[in-house]
């Protein structure tokens, strides 16, 4: 539990972890392009804040043709997140599972009641908020069916006494156990009436005793007394998991709910979201939704909580709970307060195909030099920031190789860790050109113009005879044949420790790579597209971190599926492709950097969390919930736990990542995932991105709250670059079909630096070849 657990089964010779994961990266692929499951979104539509409405603003943004964003709104963190400071407020978010109907109440207020009364037996998500200065007091009434004689299904030939049982955990850590207190309303048949003859052939003769509820037992400040007993613990075999909830998206149906009488379905709506009652033994209709029809093995476990009801598990029938926690009665690992300072200048990543023919040959110039200088020659031509493109391929592979586990893939360090690498990747580069600005990125959800040309990428398939990319900017690009680890040092100049000696071929590809070309390959296919809808999908996820990470993943997000294809891995896969065994250099998971792509791929994934990072700021304090411990990997690394997941972790520190490295400082300190966090959100990144800036341009921040994707005409269309930067009204940001109405945003090549106002007034985002992009915030 405390994030530096390494695990046996992790210990794997390089060669072996290479082929496991590239096994699970070609298998996912096909896995996660099928449609979601049934159980869509719980509140039926997109949270606040996406790209403003009237189209998709510039530089690729887009929407599919009448459709409505539709994910879910995840309520409940299943990692353990941080504490945030002492009287800081924050919303506590729960799962509540009661056999078989339960009330709660907060602090006196009422959160939440069971809507299914009955069957199935339903967990329920509750959320609710803390002022983070009072004590927290939880009332929860719990009920387990019965009848005037404490039997159920009395108008069978079988009446029997039920159980009941109560679950519950929370975000901030409270969770039923034996410190819970209990008090029996109900309880029956009692023991004298059976003694009398009371039996499920003789319900005439059972007693049932019903005690006074305490008054003011669900509010603030009541306390218990000696009429109150301590919980008692149960385990799922003796109490009992009851009949699973299925919930249909279609009908907006929980399952089929029977009768506590006849234990027959209830005819109504053929049981569909309908509930017994003594006035209608057929059926009510109630409303349900999805976050209310839960699994409750799916969302509680009996690692964390436990079953708990009075000392009678059978006759007790009507229970009361209450837990008090002191205000600064909260464990776990603290938040680290973030003292980054909120940047009024941000340098702008724009779209490849927005760009010049000069400004992307300068780009293109730029990594050329980085990948046939020497790292020696490079700083002393180009200063500390310098960095060959090699050293960036085997830093990858190094922290995907790492004993522990992968440092960088199939978990939450996932973005963490592929922002600073992105970001020290972009230093490099400007430390060749400064002109550059910033690094472009790849918009996979446009089409036209394609990237696949002469101009850009090249061919995919390559069109060399065993499939070389001998085409584009970045053509012959060669492969380190000879590797050798001991030739790369970290930024520092220390060596590097890893048990990656090369391919089986002795070059620069992953361990099983057989394969000999010196240049790169690719085998897939140039007309991958991603779906925009998909893409705002995942950027609008009303959620916490590691469900972003699952959702640009493989597509799903609390266990709800919420797009149809994985934003990351799809590229990876469908353009570096395979021949036979072997795989394209894109798609050698491991060393995937050696084909340029990548950066420009992996800058457009950090635009998805950085747009993520936006819309949910309101988590911000608590690190986003990113995981503080026991956090559990994806993929072939599902259920495991070791360090380099964790909020506090350095990443990949075997070759972490500098303060010195990123430039946040002169500091040497490698930073931790909570750092990157911190340092590396959307009011304290040195960058921003051209869809960013035009959202806050067309009428402020509020203009970036609106919903995003309800009846917007998308095209896939960027409009194409001027071809030198000499034009006086160039388009800096790309416009597609039904871009941005509001505040204007015009751009030009000659002009100051670039600004937009986040007041709503009218912006301009203008370029010139020395200056940094700025963002003046008023």
């Amino acid at each position: 539990g405390s994030g530096h657990l390494v695990l046996g089964c992790q210990f794997m010779r390089a060669s072996s972890a290479s082929s496991r994961m590239l096994r699970w990266f070609a298998s996912t692929v096909a896995v996660i392009s099928a449609q979601p499951p049934d159980g869509g979104p719980p509140d039926g539509g997109p949270p606040d804040g996406g790209p403003p409405d009237g189209g998709p603003p510039d530089g690729g943004q887009g929407g599919g043709t009448t459709t409505t964003l539709e994910e879910p709104h995840i309520v409940v963190n299943s990692h353990k997140q941080c504490i945030p400071p002492a009287g800081t407020a924050q919303t506590i978010t729960g799962h509540i599972y009661c056999d078989n109907y339960f009330e709660f109440w907060f602090n006196g207020e009422l959160v939440a009641k069971d809507p299914m009364t009955f069957t199935p037996h339903n967990a329920v998500q509750v959320s609710f908020e803390w002022d983070g200065i009072s004590d927290k007091e939880f009332a929860i009434m719990c009920m387990d069916y019965a009848s005037t004689s404490g039997y159920e299904y009395t108008e069978t030939s079988s009446a029997q006494i039920g159980d009941g049982v109560l679950m519950a955990e929370f975000s901030d850590g409270t969770v039923t156990g034996s410190g819970w207190n209990t008090f029996v309303v109900t309880h029956g048949p009692t023991d004298e009436s059976e003694t009398a003859g009371c039996s499920a052939t003789n319900l005439d003769a059972c007693v049932v005793t019903t005690a006074t509820e305490p008054t003011g037992w669900t509010g603030a400040g009541f306390e218990v007394d000696g009429a109150w007993a301590t919980a008692t613990e149960y385990t799922a075999d003796e109490a009992g998991w009851g009949r699973t909830p299925s919930w249909d998206t279609t009908a907006s149906c929980c399952g089929t709910s029977t009768s506590p009488m006849t234990q027959a379905t209830l005819s109504l709506n053929g049981g569909c979201s309908v509930i017994y009652t003594a006035d209608n033994p057929d059926g009510e209709a109630v409303t349900v939704k999805q976050s209310e029809c839960l699994n409750p093995q799916s969302v509680l476990s009996e690692t964390r909580s436990k079953m708990i009801w009075s000392s009678n598990l059978k006759k007790d029938n009507k229970v009361l709970f209450r837990l008090k926690v002191a205000a600064d009665a909260s464990s776990g690992i603290q938040c680290p307060v973030c003292d980054a300072v909120v940047r009024t200048t941000q340098r702008i990543r724009r779209e490849m195909r927005t760009l010049t023919d000069e400004e992307w040959g300068k780009v293109t110039a730029a990594m050329w030099i980085m990948k046939t200088t020497s790292q020696a020659d490079g700083v002393a031509a180009y200063g500390a920031s310098f960095r060959t493109y090699d050293y960036f391929v085997v830093k990858h592979l190094v922290a995907m190789v790492d004993l522990r586990g992968d440092q960088a893939h199939f978990g939450p360090m996932f973005m963490p860790w592929h922002s600073a690498f992105i970001l020290e990747f972009e230093n490099a580069l400007l430390s060749v050109d400064p002109e550059i600005l910033a690094m472009p990125y790849w918009d996979t959800t446009l089409t036209e113009p394609s990237v696949f040309t002469d101009q850009y990428f090249g061919s995919a398939p390559g069109t060399g005879p065993n499939g070389e990319v001998i085409d584009g900017a970045f053509n012959d690009w060669p492969i380190e044949s000879n590797f050798n680890l001991a030739d790369y040092t970290n930024a520092a100049g220390e060596a590097i420790s890893s048990p990656y000696t090369g391919s089986t071929t002795g070059m620069l590809r992953g361990a099983d790579a057989t394969r000999t070309e010196t240049t790169v390959l690719r085998f897939g296919t140039s007309t991958y597209a991603y779906d925009p809808n998909d893409f705002w999908k995942c950027a609008n996820l009303d959620a916490f971190y590691y469900d972003w990470y699952e959702c640009v993943e493989q597509g799903t997000a609390g266990g709800v599926g919420v797009v149809s294809g994985s934003l990351h891995s799809g590229p990876h896969a469908q353009i570096g492709g395979k021949s036979g065994d072997d795989s394209g250099d894109f798609e050698d998971v491991t060393a995937s950097p050696n084909d340029p792509i990548f950066f420009f791929h992996h800058a457009d994934v950090d635009r998805n969390a950085y747009w993520w990072m936006h819309v949910n700021a309101d988590k911000r304090a608590s690190a986003y919930g990113y995981p503080t411990e026991e956090a559990s990997g994806i993929g072939p690394y599902a259920g495991m736990t070791y360090y380099g997941q964790h909020l506090m972790d350095r990443m990949g520190d075997a070759w972490g990542f500098s303060a010195q490295d990123l430039g946040f400082s002169d500091s040497t300190d490698l930073q931790t995932n909570a750092d990157i966090l911190c340092k590396v959100s959307p009011t304290t990144a040195v960058y921003t991105y051209d869809t960013v800036v035009a959202c806050l341009a067309d009428g402020g921040a509020g203009g970036c709250q609106t919903t995003w994707g309800d009846e917007v005409a998308t095209t896939t269309t960027t409009t194409a670059a001027a071809t030198t930067s000499t034009a006086a009204t160039d388009t800096a940001i790309a416009t597609t079909s039904g871009s941005t109405t509001g505040a204007a945003t015009t751009a030009s090549t000659t002009g100051a630096t670039a600004t937009v106002s986040t007041t709503g007034a009218a912006a301009e985002a203008t370029t010139q070849s020395s200056s940094t992009a700025e963002t003046t915030t008023q």
